[in-house]
Formats: C-alpha cells, sequence, structure tokens
C-alpha cells in the first residue's frame, strides 16, 4: 500500500484529512521535500522560523508537524514537548542533524513519534512517513472504539474529561475564548418509560446526530456525558456565538417528533482560575448551574451562567443571570412516537 493509500483510507474510514506543518529553515530542502509530499496527495505548508511555529500549529488544525531538529537542545525539546501538550495525537516527525552529543531519547521522550537522520534518501524519508501513517490509521481506529459513545456515535465521558483539558490548556494559553454548553433532555425519563427503550434509544440517537449536524466538525466536540445529559465543547467561542449554535440545535430539534421531551441548555465560558484543573473544575460546575437553572423553565431553554456574563457585560448580572426560550413549543411536542 502506498502512502497516497494510506492518505486516503485515513480520509475516507476516519473522516481525517492530514495537514502538515514543515519547518526545514534549507529552502531547497523544503520545496523538494513539499513535493514529495504533493505527490502522495498531501496538504503541505512550508513554515519559515521557529517563531509562532506553535501558534499557527494550533489554529490551522495541522495533524502532522515535519520539524528540522538542528540541535536537539532546549529550544527543539519544548517546541516538541508543547506541542504535544497542545495536541496530543498531533504526528511529529523529527528531520535531525547527527552529532555524536544528540540526545535521541530525549526527543522521542518528549514527544517524537518518528526521527530520520539527515542526509537521508527521499526513499527513506518516504518510508519513515508510511510508517507513520499506518501507526496513525491503527491508533485512530483503535482510540474510536474506546471514545465514541456506541450509541449516538458522538464521543463518551472519557473523550470528553481529557478533551476538555486539553482544550482548556490551549485557549489558556493561547488566550482564546472556549464555550461549554450543558444539555439535558426534559422529560425523557417519563417518555422512555412510557413509550419503551427502543424510543428513547431514537430520541438520543437524534440528538447525537444533531450535535454533530449543528456544530463545526474538527473543531467542536460533541459528547455523550451520561444517559441523557450531553457536553459540546466550543473552541474559539465566546457565550454569544454559544447562543447562535444553541438556537441552530433547538431549531433542529424543533422539527423532531419527541412528544414533550424538549432541552434545557446550560451555558459557561471557560475563565482562568490560575490553575489548569481548577479552571476546568469551575467551568463544568458553572454550566451545570445553568443548566438547572434553565431546567426550571423547561421548554427549550437556555441560561448564560452569571460569570461568563461578566465577562462581557462589565456589570453585575441579575441573580438568575439571563435565561431565553429560543423558540416556541411546537404542535409537534405534543405527540407520540411514529
Amino acid at each position: 500500500m502506498s502512502i497516497s493509500n494510506w492518505v486516503k483510507k485515513i480520509k475516507d474510514e476516519l473522516g481525517e484529512e492530514i495537514k502538515i506543518l514543515l519547518y526545514e529553515p534549507d529552502t531547497f530542502m523544503a520545496e523538494l521535500l513539499a513535493e514529495v509530499l504533493k505527490e502522495a496527495d498531501l496538504e503541505v505548508t512550508i513554515y519559515p522560523s521557529h517563531k509562532n511555529l506553535l501558534k499557527t500549529l494550533v489554529e490551522n488544525f495541522y495533524n502532522l508537524l515535519i520539524l528540522a531538529i538542528e540541535t536537539g537542545e532546549a529550544e527543539d525539546l519544548e517546541i516538541i514537548r508543547e506541542a504535544k501538550k497542545m495536541k496530543k495525537d498531533l504526528l511529529i516527525y523529527g528531520m535531525v542533524e547527527f552529532h555524536k552529543n544528540m540526545n535521541i531519547s530525549s526527543l522521542f521522550s518528549e514527544g517524537a513519534d518518528e526521527i530520520i537522520f539527515k542526509p537521508f534518501s527521499i526513499g527513506e524519508f518516504r518510508a519513515r512517513l508510511w510508517r507513520l501513517l499506518r501507526q496513525y490509521y491503527l491508533a485512530k481506529k483503535i482510540e474510536r472504539n474506546i471514545i465514541e459513545d456506541g450509541l449516538t456515535g458522538i464521543y463518551n465521558r472519557r473523550y470528553f474529561e481529557v478533551s476538555l483539558r486539553e482544550e482548556a490548556y490551549r485557549a489558556l494559553r493561547q488566550d482564546y475564548p472556549l464555550t461549554l454548553l450543558m444539555i439535558d433532555l426534559d422529560k425523557f425519563k417519563y417518555y422512555n418509560d412510557t413509550y419503551g427503550h427502543k424510543a428513547g434509544d431514537k430520541i438520543l440517537i437524534s440528538i447525537g446526530e444533531i450535535l454533530l449536524r449543528d456544530t463545526r466538525a474538527k473543531v467542536d466536540k460533541p459528547c455523550r456525558y451520561g444517559g441523557d445529559e450531553f457536553m459540546v465543547i466550543l473552541p474559539y467561542t465566546d457565550w454569544k456565538r454559544a447562543i447562535k449554535i444553541v438556537e441552530r440545535i433547538f431549531s433542529s430539534w424543533q422539527n423532531k417528533s419527541f412528544g414533550p421531551v424538549t432541552l434545557s441548555v446550560g451555558i459557561a465560558q471557560l475563565i482562568d482560575r490560575g490553575d489548569l484543573e481548577k479552571s476546568v473544575t469551575d467551568l463544568i460546575n458553572r454550566a451545570d448551574q445553568a443548566m438547572y437553572r434553565a431546567k426550571k423553565r423547561e421548554g427549550n431553554t437556555y441560561e448564560v451562567d452569571q460569570e461568563s456574563l461578566k465577562l462581557t457585560l462589565g456589570e453585575e448580572p441579575p441573580e438568575e443571570g439571563l435565561p431565553f426560550r429560543a423558540l416556541p413549543l411546537s404542535p409537534v411536542q405534543n405527540s407520540s412516537p411514529s
């Protein structure tokens, strides 16, 4: 199987496109490698220096970093270490200027997935890339079985807990907004007990489909948190933009015929509490509290938590925050399942 075949397999079966960021200070070598990569149907961007490399890597959603490593000293190690912290499934392919003092084991321990020594042949470069893509494909296939919810096809709670910490780390480090949605299905237990588990499963599958369709692919992270509770991680999104996403979800839900079952949504924006774990725990708690306030009203209602409101309103919000009913209840929500 060729490199192109692995690229196609990853795209067709995993729904992912391999995007490469190539750092190589030698212009001739960089252009040569870029041509080799493009011949294999890979998307590649040549990056000229270490400056802002990490920021570019994350903001443009690259999943393979091909990195010239000139000394193996602190700067190289920091780039590898921080890149892996920001994106755990990032592939790092190091091209190393070999010398007797190079500590190769440290490159692997910090997160490099493959190393090739300069000077190298194009054949060897391709062979190591082939192996890297094969490993990526196999690891992702196994991971899918571990991190996906078997019923809804969206991410499960285990993935949510890991991903939220990673996304929060990136958001705090790069200083961009991140918002969390906590979604609960009102009257789901009644519906499930009345119409049976198959009807209940149909509801859960439908909300999973809606969350996938109405959020940004490869950016937002819809997850089943447990039972009839769902979470959506929204990177690069403040609470005001999150409201538009929630209203889109409500609109899609409104077109379904699930009797009395409606959605209650809590919206909370990440706030830096000086520590990653504290910031993440605080975010979940605030989204949870906002969701329960929305739930008291029922009927496709969302509420933004008070601390999030302070980020942009600049004043003390009302005691109950800002509740909204995005859409009136429609006749379909009084019908039984088909």
